[in-house]
């Protein structure tokens, strides 16, 4: 087992150990996930579900949306969109079949409309067995949706993975839908980041040459034709202020 491994395994038994105690004293969540399956970064994940769906809501989100979340985790940003999407659909799907299970029991008994699935595809930091992240089709229609999103996916992603993703994005939402996506954009004005990307693949960095999809970092510019005339909102990971911690691009889709 890896030393990055290992310190997982570890943070997952105290997590659990902390679980067991809150459960113990009657102090548990029973509403959200339990600690051990909540490995989606640091902050308090009832407050990060809130902004997101709040800057989701803010780029055009509507209650009548069919919504495509691309690698939803167990279901952060899912919970609070329960009160968004009144009249919408909502798809979710991720890599890491206990968060999906988790979503299943949880969410959809108490709201039909939301829907989970388990795609079973490689990644160094998650998922190291299944079929890579650059052959693996969405499994939905072509304009099967209004408002798709993928926050900390991209980041994930190696760069010929990353463009798949984004064609699958485009191809399954409707022209004039709207794909919001987070990233870790390097440019010449990223001077002293939050992260440090010390292996330079040349279009892109890795945070770390044995673990390559613990988190990458993108040229702008190796994206640049598949997020034609994006806005872009600067993270604070760039430690140049920013509402959220990664870039968030926002694209429409094409009309045409």
């Amino acid at each position: 087992m890896t030393t990055r491994r290992l310190e997982d395994f570890r943070r997952y038994l105290h997590a659990a150990y902390i679980d067991l105690r809150l459960f113990v004293t009657g102090k548990n969540e029973p509403d959200l996930p339990p600690l051990r399956l909540r490995d989606v970064g640091a902050g308090d994940f009832r407050r990060i579900g809130e902004e997101l769906a709040a800057l989701l809501v803010r780029h055009g989100l509507k209650p009548e949306h069919r919504v495509l979340d691309i690698g939803c985790g167990v279901g952060r940003v899912a919970l609070p969109l329960t009160r968004v999407l009144t009249s919408g659909t909502y798809d979710g799907f991720d890599i890491v079949k206990r968060w999906i299970r988790w979503c299943r029991r949880h969410i959809t008994p108490a709201h039909p409309n939301f829907r989970f699935t388990h795609a079973n595809i490689f990644n160094s930091h998650y998922n190291r067995v299944g079929v890579p992240a650059s052959q693996f089709r969405f499994p939905y229609a072509d304009a099967s949706f209004d408002f798709a999103f993928a926050t900390s996916v991209f980041t994930h992603l190696d760069l010929e993975s990353a463009r798949h993703y984004l064609r699958e994005a485009h191809r399954v939402l409707r022209p004039g839908g709207t794909l919001l996506a987070t990233f870790f954009l390097f440019d010449d004005t990223v001077a002293s980041p939050a992260l440090d990307f010390n292996v330079d693949r040349g279009s892109y960095r890795l945070l770390s040459e044995s673990d390559p999809d613990w988190a990458i970092a993108f040229d702008l510019a190796a994206l640049a034709d598949l997020l034609p005339n994006c806005t872009i909102e600067r993270g604070g990971w760039r430690n140049q202020g920013g509402e959220q911690f990664q870039d968030v691009v926002v694209v429409r889709n094409a009309t045409d």
